[in-house]
């Protein structure tokens, strides 16, 4: 089975990237910039400074997304970018993906030129965007588990907690060094790009998402998934196959349980081996009782997956 490789994510994370560096040898500091150094002379120009956005440096939001301060804002945020664009990017795809990555870093970018536009310092990182990931994530995935500050949380929740946060923060003044309302207006931007132009089924609201990772505040970059979502590719195809087949055969009515009976729950990966093929311990479980045996299962019973909630039923 293949593995997304991401492409535009990893393209993001290496720009990122090589920018710091090239700025970081330029400027001969490896932790921090200094004040008149030919980074901070970088970050006065191609920074967010809403008093220069206001007199013409209309290129500013977009150039902003590509610089940081120093070493542990690069690296924070682009593990951030890789933890939570990885499986976003493999959920809507590569041009949707670059799409609402920069809509909601250019929304941040907007906050912070309303909202601050005497302020005659940069503001620069891909924070904004970054934010704007996890409110998509909170509206593709809302009960994915992800470690925040190391411990879990649903996506929706550190959404709603990341957003009062933010607007908190920025309404009292605290923590200064931070931008507090292009974190808000990127995280209001991801949501809202997700929710009208991506427009997730109920169905995929109800999809579990990616498994939580080790990293810290995400989850891996892999696109594995939990429970009935954990297959990709070709094995997903095939249980949104036999999902349509179900429902055409029940009626519309997957899952159900004819005449009451009650229905085995099952795992399809960890239960594999047991209905694959019928029982041969069995007294008429040859080949012609197992021709009779609908999908190959024991005792003539069928497989049946409920896309409400995420599971598959034998019966």
């Amino acid at each position: 089975m293949s593995v997304f490789r991401a492409p535009v994510t990893r393209t993001l994370v290496g720009v990122n990237v090589a920018i710091h560096i090239v700025l970081v040898i330029l400027s001969g500091s490896l932790l921090a910039f200094q004040q008149g150094s030919l980074a901070d002379r970088v970050f006065h120009s191609y920074g967010l400074v809403p008093v220069d956005f206001w007199s013409g440096a209309v290129w500013q939001p977009f150039t902003s997304m590509f610089l940081h301060g120093n070493i542990i804002h690069i690296v924070f945020n682009m593990l951030a970018l890789w933890s939570l664009g990885a499986p976003i990017e493999h959920k809507v795809g590569s041009s949707k993906f670059s799409v609402l990555y920069f809509v909601s870093g250019l929304m941040g970018a907007l906050f912070v030129i309303v909202f601050q536009r005497d302020l005659s310092h940069p503001t620069i990182g891909a924070s904004g965007a970054v934010v704007g990931l996890l409110g998509a994530l909170a509206v593709f995935f809302p009960r994915a588990q992800l470690l925040l500050f190391f411990f879990p949380v649903k996506a929706r929740t550190a959404a709603i907690i990341f957003g009062v946060g933010s607007l908190l923060l920025a309404l009292t003044g605290q923590a200064a060094g931070l931008s507090h309302l292009g974190h808000l207006g990127g995280l209001i931007g991801g949501v809202l790009f997700t929710w009208w132009a991506l427009a997730p089924t109920q169905e995929e609201r109800m999809d579990p998402g990616p498994a939580a990772g080790r990293g810290f505040g995400g989850f891996s970059g892999t696109t594995r998934r939990t429970g009935a979502s954990q297959q990709t590719g070709a094995e997903e195809q095939m249980l949104r196959m036999m999902q349509e087949i179900m429902r055409q055969r029940q009626g519309g009515t997957p899952g159900g349980s004819p005449g009451g009976r009650p229905m085995k729950e099952i795992n399809p990966i960890r239960d594999r081996d047991q209905y694959d093929e019928p029982s041969r311990d069995r007294p008429g479980s040859g080949d012609d009782a197992g021709s009779s045996q609908e999908g190959g299962s024991p005792g003539g019973g069928r497989l049946y997956y409920d896309p409400a909630s995420g599971r598959f039923f034998f019966k």
